[in-house]
This record gives C-alpha cells, sequence and structure tokens, in this order.
C-alpha cells in the first residue's frame, strides 16, 4: 500500500513538473518571438521617371537640286511621295521628311512653313502642298487612329500657328513612332530663279490619347 502511495506522489510530482516546465518553455518562446520581431526593418526604393517631349527630323532635308521646266511645259510637278517624281523637269526626284517621336510620351505635333507658294516659288499658279501621313503613330482626341491621313491627299502648306496642327496624339512607342511629310509642288515657266527654299517647324507638347 506504501508502496502504491509513493508512486501516486511521484507521478503528481511529474505531472506538476511537466507543467510548469511547459510553461517555461511557452514564455521562453514567446519572449524569443517579441524580440525577433522587434529586429524587423524595412527599406524602400524610389525613382522619377521624367516627361520627355521631343521629336526629331530623322530625314530632314528635301533637296530636288537644280533643274527647269521643259521647253514644251508651262509647269513641271515635283511629288515625294513614295521615291519620288519630277513631271515635265529634269529636278532630281526625293521622298519626303521624316519625323520621328523619341521622347517618352505621345504629343501633339504642330507643323508651319515660313512661306506661301507665292513666296517659295513665284510665278503663275505655283503650288506648294504637303501631306501628313504614319499609320498607327497618329490617334484623334480618343485615341482611335487618326482620319484624314492619306499619302494622297495634299493640301496648302500652312504659315499659321492655328492652322498648324497636323497629329492630334503622336505617338512614342518605337513602333509606331514615325510620322512623314510629303510635298507636291507645282513650278510655273514663269517661277523666281535661283535657290528656293522654306523652313518646316516642328512644334510638339505632351498629350495623353484620351484627352479631348
Amino acid at each position: 500500500m506504501k508502496g502504491n502511495n509513493l508512486l501516486l506522489g511521484l507521478a503528481v510530482v511529474a505531472v506538476v513538473v511537466s507543467i510548469i516546465a511547459a510553461g517555461i518553455t511557452y514564455r521562453s518562446i514567446d519572449d524569443l518571438s517579441t524580440r525577433f520581431t522587434a529586429l524587423v526593418s524595412q527599406g524602400t526604393i524610389n525613382l522619377t521617371v521624367e516627361t520627355l517631349a521631343i521629336v526629331n527630323f530623322t530625314n530632314n532635308a528635301v533637296n530636288f537640286s537644280s533643274g527647269r521646266v521643259n521647253s514644251a511645259a508651262s509647269a513641271a510637278s515635283l511629288i515625294t511621295t513614295g521615291s519620288g517624281s519630277v513631271t515635265n523637269g529634269n529636278w532630281t526626284a526625293q521622298g519626303g521628311l521624316i519625323i520621328e517621336n523619341i521622347g517618352n510620351v505621345n504629343v501633339s505635333l504642330n507643323l508651319t512653313g515660313a512661306k506661301t507658294a507665292a513666296q517659295f516659288i513665284g510665278g503663275t499658279s505655283p503650288a506648294y502642298e504637303w501631306n501628313v501621313s504614319g499609320p498607327g503613330a497618329c490617334l484623334n482626341q480618343n485615341g482611335a487612329s487618326e482620319s484624314g491621313l492619306n499619302i494622297n491627299t495634299f493640301h496648302n502648306v500652312n504659315t499659321t500657328v492655328a492652322d498648324s496642327e497636323k497629329c492630334r496624339v503622336f505617338r512614342f512607342e518605337a513602333a509606331v513612332d514615325e510620322i512623314r511629310i510629303d510635298f507636291n509642288l507645282t513650278i510655273p515657266d514663269d517661277s523666281s530663279t535661283g535657290v528656293l527654299t522654306d523652313t518646316i517647324t516642328a512644334t510638339v507638347v505632351a498629350n495623353n490619347p484620351t484627352a479631348a
């Protein structure tokens, strides 16, 4: 009987010791967790990407060189579409100007010439026209493809800022970042002589394709 009581007493002691040990272990783990939590820290990485609205004439000159109207014709026609063509004259055929959006945002493209047909070419009924084309490069204010950019449709070169917008949204993505400017000139047989030249100015401002 005494032996049984002794065993029972030892069992009770063992249980009490186990409970105390478990409590100490839990507290130790809890304290350790608190210490680990206190050691956690955070850092940040930050940078700013600047907006760059800029275009560049990658083909910046159309030079028909020296020539004249054929003696049997009253005027010559010089057109830069495709690889260019000359009719009723002996000038050198040329292609058009190329403008590339080399920035990182869409822009509105404005183009102006400095001279009218009379000022640039002179003579009887001269023509000085241009066309802006660029499949996929030009969007309207709602982000859809711009209508009216037809390579076969020419308009008089404008010399005023009010009429200068040629592409509402000129895109910057590499595959669609170029626009071509072609010219259609009529040179009458009584035109001005010597070196005839005009300057085309491109002006841009950043624009969002969904902006009005």
